[in-house]
């Protein structure tokens, strides 16, 4: 293979990205509007410029050992491009973020097959494909060993990609400056896409942006608490938290969880019917509810192995902890840093399902509970993961038709959700049995009397309810990712209720410590939230994804990413013109720093 053959097979491998580029609008959705279409006819090709400039960099040294040997070096590394696309696109199709080195490790962690769900017919479609991808490369180099391209040719061919690449560059400046969401909210589209920007020059030639960005503040040694805590409780009573995987807030209904909802009704039950989760995604989510901080602490609590106050103060004072998860506690690692402190912790259950895996955590809890002292106070958690994979045994299945498991290379914006949502309903209705089990084993017991209760989700889950093809979560700030019911029962014996006000994951830590350790120090002191009995107005919410952050005052959400671009949008995710009040998200981007000195 000679060079002006390579530059041949580079240009035909990047026509060949191109379209398969149109897979992730597809998932996403193109922006509709015309200055966002105008972006995407020139973000799709100068985008895979880069990467067609890469596989001629990666291919070109190996001319020094011969023609041949550019021949197979260029057949490899454009079948290895041509994989990372079709498994990005897999990804993205999903989770709505591409592959990285944090996703990397968690999809080869101890749990990747369970937190990355796809279908047996995704895989053997993503196969299929990939075969025909690298018989494609190589179909290719042969082609492209008979196209000579002139001199003339590859400079007006150097000149076009260069000409794509500058306009995506400049219009993605111009946007990020004027705050155009069509525009800058298809960033994240494409693989290692990072447009320029250039609000400095833009300001020295006398434009005026529509607010000045926002930066965050910088973070020093890590400070938790900020104060030591004082507690003292009377009576040391128990506490039991019970986890359920995307759980979203309406479903919560005598239809699909009838034996919740007889429970809710019961005295000492309190329903927090207006409830944000910290994240979008597990992490974000389970951080936020024990930490009762963001979710960008994360690293430096996990490389420290530093448990949550919730946890830790709870040993301090003689609880027994009881921590049965059906997922993995390894992956994500809430081993080292959450339950850092537990010995022996439990890390698994057993079961070939979900719902299999369900019941012997909840069997695992019910056992400890048969050797444990109730003289001696516990700390429990109990970790439910049905619907995360939308499973249920048979005689769970009541409400149909019911989909199998999704093949998201095949969803739309188009695609009718009812199936889906039915497999959902049932994952939960048998996720209904397992609380009811639970509640009933501590009130036969005895326990209950003596028990604080907390039932919440750790996230939502989206199907496809605004027909813009979001399916799962962790892909967008919409309140069916978001929004999870939260129930607190507590051993006052008082009448039931509901309250609508507006609380988040960060309150519950903060009313633990306040109410059964009967804590001195004022929530500030390790929490960025309030007491849940608390009806003080919350100004903000912080919600976290695995690589955004997003800031919800009212109805609007104004969303940061990795690089600083905000994007406003309201709460079904439909971008809107301006965000929240400016001094607001100031205050909650001030969160990001608060524990450190």
């Amino acid at each position: 293979m000679k060079i002006r053959n390579l530059c041949a097979f580079v240009l035909i491998n990047w026509l060949v990205w191109c379209i398969l580029s149109l897979f992730y609008f597809k998932t996403g959705g193109f922006s509709g509007d015309f200055y966002g279409n105008l972006f995407t006819v020139f973000f799709i090709p100068g985008q895979m410029s880069l990467f067609a400039a890469g596989l001629f960099i990666l291919s070109l040294p190996f001319r020094l050992i011969g023609p041949r040997a550019l021949q197979a070096a260029a057949t490899a590394w454009g079948g290895i491009f041509s994989l990372f696309f079709v498994l990005d696109i897999i990804v993205y199709s999903q989770y709505r973020f591409h592959i990285s080195p944090a996703m990397l490790e968690l999809f080869f962690g101890p749990a990747g097959r369970e937190i990355f769900m796809f279908p047996a017919a995704t895989w053997v479609m993503a196969f299929a494909g990939l075969v025909i991808l690298f018989a494609a490369a190589w179909g290719l180099t042969l082609i492209s060993k008979k196209i000579t391209l002139s001199n003339k040719a590859l400079v007006w061919a150097s000149v076009f990609l260069v000409m794509i690449l500058f306009v995506y560059n400049g219009l993605f400046a111009w946007a990020k400056f004027m705050m155009v969401p069509s525009i800058t909210a298809q960033r994240d589209r494409l693989p290692f896409a990072n447009p320029l920007s250039a609000n400095r020059r833009l300001r020295k030639m006398g434009f005026e942006p529509k607010r000045e960005p926002y930066a965050l503040p910088a973070r020093g040694k890590l400070a938790y608490p900020l104060n030591t805590l004082s507690c003292s409780p009377d009576k040391k009573q128990n506490v039991l938290i019970i986890l359920v995987e995307s759980w979203r807030s309406d479903s919560f209904t005598p239809e699909i969880m009838p034996r919740l909802t007889q429970w809710s009704k019961q005295a000492g039950a309190h329903y927090f019917a207006n409830h944000l989760s910290g994240g979008n995604a597990t992490e974000a989510g389970v951080f936020s509810l024990f930490y009762s901080m963001p979710y960008a602490y994360w690293n430096d609590f996990t490389s420290r192995h530093l448990p949550s106050v919730l946890v830790s103060e709870a040993q301090t004072l003689g609880y027994t902890p009881a921590v049965y998860s059906s997922g993995k506690l390894n992956s994500p690692a809430f081993h080292q840093n959450i339950f850092a402190a537990i010995p022996n912790l439990r890390l698994e259950s057993k079961g070939q399902t979900k719902w299999e895996r369900d019941i012997d955590a909840v069997t695992d809890f019910e056992t400890f509970l048969d050797k444990h002292d109730p003289k001696t106070p516990f700390f429990g958690f109990v970790f439910l993961d049905a619907p995360h994979g939308s499973d249920s045994p048979k005689e769970d299945q009541i409400f149909k038709p019911a989909g199998d498991a999704m093949n998201y290379l095949l969803l739309t914006k188009n695609t009718d959700p009812t199936p889906y949502m039915n497999r959902y309903k049932n994952s939960l209705h048998f996720t209904d049995k397992m609380i009811d089990r639970l509640l009933t084993d501590l009130q036969k017991r005895g326990l209950l009397k003596n028990t604080w209760v907390v039932l919440t989700g750790d996230h939502g889950q989206e199907i496809n309810d605004t027909r813009n093809n979001f399916w799962g979560h962790n892909s967008n700030f919409a309140k069916y990712q978001t929004h999870v019911p939260l129930f607190v029962w507590s051993p006052s014996g008082a009448p039931a209720q509901t309250l609508t006000y507006r609380t988040n994951h960060y309150d519950v830590a903060p009313t633990v410590l306040t109410h059964v350790y009967h804590c001195a120090n004022l929530p500030a002191d390790y929490s960025i939230g309030q007491d849940l009995f608390d009806s003080t107005p919350r100004p903000f919410s912080i919600i976290s994804s695995y690589t955004k952050k997003a800031v919800r005052t009212g109805d609007k959400l104004t969303v940061m990413d990795a690089y600083g671009n905000l994007e406003f949008y309201d709460e079904n995710f439909t971008p809107i013109a301006d965000g929240a009040d400016p001094v607001q998200i100031g205050e909650a981007f001030k969160t990001f720093a608060k524990f450190y000195k």
